[in-house]
């Protein structure tokens, strides 16, 4: 399964893995037929266990529940859990008393706006004439309003009992789609763009758009998926029983996804952090809520405590296979990396070339490309290839590819 971005955006794709599927740093959307070949290289059948461990926007997941696999999304933020309970937890849409679910989404549509928490926090008073410095321009104020309306609604019926918490997350996860797609950002909501669309006024057909719900895509594999919000550590200390395949894919540098998508986390909690209304030019300009770094701050961030993390994690997994998606660019050091994986069974790696992340395409870089790889250990069995050879042939797939980008080849 290849992904197209003429044929999957997101808000237009009719295919179940692709559709509203949030814009995610290190998205795994491009790598599907790498992870495809790391898991026909283990011979995992229908039916068998499939671990997310870092599930994120759940593009992994819903691969594997393609595929037929017994899907396990597991993922320590509350927005990925909401959206995984969404489009893999499930597998077809729920019903809400005598009301279907597009019915109800196009209910929430028709409410009226209200200004609540979104508006007030991260909205300017006025559209037109807001100021620089001192609103915040995540959302139109117009489209705040939509969601708090919506949001209010959802917890409105939680707290009468008419919804449970997996009806719930139905309905939350297309509205965290929605507030991706409006955003006056490009992806992260560390910042906001300085005017819709900013400078130039990139993607004001999105910004400016009326947020709109549609209902999320399900795929019945005709198995009992699950959704689990835990520490990636927790979740192998805690589970006790032996998976036939665990995908592990850990953050790879210092950025963190509580961070990174805080507003997705105060939308899916609704517990509406006590921030200032307007940036007061002390280190609030994003509204970032501080619990992250109480409650999920991930080893795999720094480059001092990712490599321990890993190395325990892996040899605390109780499963027969495990795959490893990594960088050249990670904060672990390849060769640790693949010593750790080495340790705990027979290792091959996987590799394909990719093209780096940089904010401008005109921006030159003095290393344009990297290698992302999957290594496949094989717990079963010893490993019979050195750490050294594995590694040798990462970082020669790598050289290769910057030899003939053209980049490096016009200078």
């Amino acid at each position: 399964m290849r992904y197209d971005r003429r044929q999957h955006a997101a808000r237009s794709t009719d295919h179940y893995v692709f559709h509203q599927l949030i814009p995610y740093i290190g998205n795994k959307r491009k790598l599907l037929p790498l992870i495809g070949r790391a898991i026909g290289a283990s011979g995992l059948e229908p039916g068998q266990g499939f671990v997310d461990l870092f599930a994120g926007s759940g593009v992994v997941s819903r691969y594997a529940k393609a595929l037929g696999f017994r899907v396990i999304a597991n993922d320590w933020e509350p927005y990925a859990e909401a959206i995984n309970r969404c489009h893999v937890g499930h597998n077809a849409p729920p019903r809400f008393g005598h009301q279907d679910y597009a019915g109800l989404l196009a209910r929430f549509n028709a409410l009226p706006p209200i200004a609540g928490w979104v508006t007030n926090h991260l909205c300017p008073d006025d559209d037109e004439h807001f100021e620089i410095g001192r609103d915040r321009l995540f959302y139109m104020r117009k489209n705040g309003m939509r969601i708090d309306a919506i949001r209010e609604e959802i917890a409105r019926l939680a707290d009468v009992g008419e919804i449970d918490s997996d009806q719930a997350a139905c309905l939350i996860a297309p509205l965290l789609y929605q507030c991706c797609y409006t955003s006056n950002t490009s992806g992260v909501f560390k910042g906001f763009h300085a005017g819709w669309g900013g400078s130039n006024g990139t993607a004001r057909y999105r910004i400016c758009s009326d947020l709109t719900l549609e209902p999320a895509l399900f795929l019945d594999n005709g198995q009992a998926n699950e959704v689990t919000r835990l520490d990636a550590l927790g979740f192998a200390r805690e589970h006790g029983e032996a998976y036939d395949f665990v995908y592990v894919d850990p953050p790879y540098n210092q950025h963190p996804y509580g961070s990174n998508y805080h507003v997705l986390n105060s939308i899916a909690l609704w517990d509406k952090p006590q921030l200032s209304r307007k940036i007061s030019g002390r280190g609030d300009k994003s509204a970032i809520r501080r619990d992250w770094r109480s409650e999920r701050r991930s080893p795999y961030n720094s480059a001092r405590h990712a490599t321990a993390a890993f190395a325990g994690l892996i040899d605390s997994l109780p499963a027969r296979w495990i795959a490893v998606s990594y960088s050249t660019d990670g904060n672990i050091p390849l060769i640790d990396m693949v010593r750790a994986a080495c340790a705990r069974g027979h290792s091959e790696v996987f590799i394909q070339p990719y093209k780096r992340y940089r904010v401008s395409s005109q921006r030159f870089s003095a290393k344009p490309m990297n290698a992302e790889f999957v290594l496949l250990i094989d717990t079963s069995r010893p490993a019979a290839s050195s750490p050294e050879a594995i590694c040798d042939a990462i970082l020669a797939e790598e050289r290769d590819a910057l030899a003939s980008h053209k980049e490096m080849v016009e200078t």
